[in-house]
């Protein structure tokens, strides 16, 4: 996990930064294979912003920089209430993924697997319970996971 310091800190807190996933693809070509990184990142406050990114490049440490960067740039907002969970239930398909998102009790955790954890963690929610039900693709379900955050009404 990368801490960087925003430029402004009259913003709030620090972003921090989580690499979610990082695939190797080779294309064929004529003079053999071609290898290129894929990564998947997140950023977050803590304080109910976050963003997701994937980066393509031909080294590993390129695709890692602008992933961060991108997801630094897509922040948003979600409403999260005051225990540090979500106001109602939410169920979200996006693509292959299913997933469905219920309010947990205070000191309950998240319970949540593979990415879905970290874009919930780096959103600030403490308490939630998280049922990843279609595909087991770990950025579709971060994607979807965000869609379903991005969905939430505001009811704190």
């Amino acid at each position: 996990m990368i801490n960087t310091q925003e430029s402004n800190f009259s913003q709030g807190p620090q972003i921090e930064e989580e690499i979610i996933n990082v695939r190797r693809v080779s294309t064929k070509r004529v003079g053999g294979a071609r290898f290129n990184f894929s990564v998947l990142s997140v950023a977050g406050n803590r304080a109910g912003r976050v963003g997701l990114a994937l980066a393509k490049a031909k080294e590993n440490s390129q695709a890692m920089k602008k992933s961060r960067e991108k997801a630094r740039r897509s922040l948003v907002d979600v409403a999260i209430t005051k225990d540090g969970s979500i106001a109602h239930e939410v169920f979200i398909k996006r693509g292959a993924s299913i997933l469905l998102l219920k309010p947990a009790p205070l000191g309950a955790g998240i319970i949540a697997g593979s990415s879905v954890r970290r874009v919930l963690e780096l959103v600030g929610i403490k308490n939630i319970s998280v049922k990843i039900i279609g595909s087991n693709n770990p950025v579709n379900n971060a994607y979807a996971a965000l869609e379903a955050l991005q969905s939430l009404k505001n009811k704190s």
